[in-house]
């Protein structure tokens, strides 16, 4: 099998989202490609970048991020001792079922 092939069927199980045009990995669930991540996660003077705000707390989660600053679309959320600092709700339009209908936009 072929890395493209490889890629391919990785996108298939919905374990990578590719970019169509080139085959390139656009995300890697809770990580997103720069720039096609709108949700940014700063700690230790590094950014990791979601392509939501779900998918920043989960890179918060999945590194284990002690303290980290969570931005997206205007908001942000602080993370201390790993747990959200601040005051939210955090709502998806989009039911569970239909996220992989167009990942990107969910």
């Amino acid at each position: 099998m072929t890395d493209g092939e490889t890629l391919r069927s990785l996108a298939e199980r919905h374990v990578v989202v590719l970019d169509p045009e080139t085959d390139r990995i656009l995300m890697a669930h809770p990580f997103a490609a720069a720039p096609a991540g709108d949700a940014l996660v700063d700690a230790d003077g590094r950014t990791w970048f979601g392509n939501c705000a779900w998918d920043a707390l989960g890179i918060v989660a999945a590194l284990g991020l002690e303290s980290a600053t969570v931005r997206n679309n205007g908001v942000t959320v602080r993370v201390d001792r790993g747990r959200v600092a601040d005051d939210g709700v955090f709502h998806v339009a989009v039911p569970a079922r239909s996220w992989w209908d167009d990942i990107a936009f969910t």
